[in-house]
């Protein structure tokens, strides 16, 4: 092992690469430790902390998002019924998803009062705003159950125009029909996550 002071403070490692040893630095991110040892647990870019004495390993590969308990999630409604709902994961936390991931919403879970059907809530094509509550069995349950959650983004069920808000009331822009929906209290304005239309 190099000294310290001659040591690249940034350059590529592989799994398994030594880079160091606790006496000398802090394991950080993407490595491990054996006897004393610190190694690679990542293929990236190593990065040296001299003054908090941190070797961590930036990874070069991107890992999947994968939602937590406590994220916010975005996407539209692929399924309805009247005790469940399905939304496809487009956008955790305002960052936009690969894709292939989806959540699961109770009728319970949707608003603090009482809903009868879930399709008196969302509508399949709904674009909404979910908190994750939990991912119990590698499910993502979700809930909508707050002011600034639900409805994002939807269209009219008989001519699939825009809905709008006017007042209080949901219309739509086109045929003028009144719609209900669970609206977030941002309901209409731009999104900072995947939605951009």
């Amino acid at each position: 092992m190099a000294p310290l002071k001659d040591r690249v403070p940034e350059r590529f490692v592989t799994p398994g690469e030594q880079l160091g040893v606790i006496e000398e630095f802090i394991p950080g991110l993407g490595t491990y430790v054996v006897g004393g040892e610190i190694y690679s647990s990542e293929a990236g870019t190593m990065r040296l902390d001299t003054r908090r004495r941190e070797v961590l390993v930036v990874p070069s590969t991107h890992r999947p998002q994968i939602p937590k308990a406590g994220d916010m999630v975005e996407g539209p409604v692929v399924s309805a019924s009247d005790k469940t709902l399905s939304i496809e994961i487009k956008g955790i936390n305002g960052d936009p998803t690969s894709g292939g991931l989806t959540g699961i919403m109770h009728v319970s879970d949707i608003a603090r009062g009482y809903v009868k059907s879930a399709t008196d809530a969302f509508r399949v094509g709904d674009i909404i705003r979910a908190k994750v509550v939990s991912t119990k069995n590698r499910e993502y349950h979700l809930t909508t159950a707050e002011d600034r959650l639900g409805a994002i983004k939807a269209n009219c069920i008989y001519c699939g125009g825009a809905l709008i808000l006017m007042g209080r009331n949901l219309t739509c822009g086109k045929c003028r029909e009144m719609a209900r929906r669970k609206i977030t209290s941002d309901f209409g304005q731009p999104s900072s996550g995947w939605v951009t239309a």
